[in-house]
């Protein structure tokens, strides 16, 4: 009896609240609230600027290029647009995959290379699939699509729970290679895809401001 009444005890304490076997299997989370904040911050700041410059804009304005070789605002917004699109689809596959929890040795504390990317000097050029082709009839339309994508992104964002530095996408195939093959660009979490597309974001509000400055720019 006694043999039995111990029994109970030690199994009661592996199942208690201070048993050391329970803390083994909670999960800690790289994916901070702070770096969740942060990114819901720089996705409302980039949006709300972006609309302040496009606001009110004429057909004219809005239209402009500066020449042949260069992007319009409205070309612009739908570029940004695609690339929401595809951030949030991207996202939205990679969390569904598995983890490769071993290439935090190449992405850890390595958030500054995609955020310098809004201020690179080197001049982008932009994959087929994210060139503007005039998709949108008027300026309504262009910047309704726009609001959407980037909603649906910001509202993503708000609203899971997945730790978002536990899943990686890639820029270069990773089978075969070992870590000491990748290098930072090549591979990034979820939450470096999500600072990239506001980066980017930052880019482009740069170029549009270059155009309003345009001698050529209709009043």
């Amino acid at each position: 009896m006694k043999d039995a009444v111990n029994f109970v005890v030690f199994f009661l304490f592996l199942y208690s609240c201070n048993s050391p076997y329970e803390k083994e299997t909670v999960e800690v989370r790289w994916w901070t609230n702070t770096d969740k904040q942060l990114i819901i911050s720089e996705l409302k700041r980039t949006t709300a600027e972006l609309k302040k410059e496009i606001d009110g804009l004429t057909d004219a304005q809005w239209n402009f290029k500066e020449d042949d070789t260069r992007w319009s605002i409205a070309e612009i917004v739908e570029h940004l647009e695609m690339q929401n699109q595809l951030h949030y689809r991207e996202i939205s596959v990679t969390v569904n995959g598995p983890r490769m929890l071993e290439l935090r040795q190449i992405t850890r504390g390595k958030d500054d290379y995609f955020s310098k990317y809004a201020t690179d000097a080197t001049k982008g050029i932009a994959q087929w699939y994210l060139e503007p082709l005039g998709r949108f009839c008027s300026q309504q339309e262009g910047k309704k699509a726009f609001f959407r994508a980037r909603g649906e992104l910001t509202k993503f964002v708000e609203q899971t729970d997945i730790d978002l530095r536990k899943q990686f996408t890639y820029r270069t195939p990773v089978d075969g290679k070992s870590i000491e093959d990748l290098k930072i660009g090549q591979v990034r979490d979820l939450h470096q895809l999500l600072l990239t597309g506001i980066a980017h974001t930052d880019r482009h509000l740069t170029q549009i401001r270059v155009i309003k400055k345009d001698t050529n720019y209709p009043n």
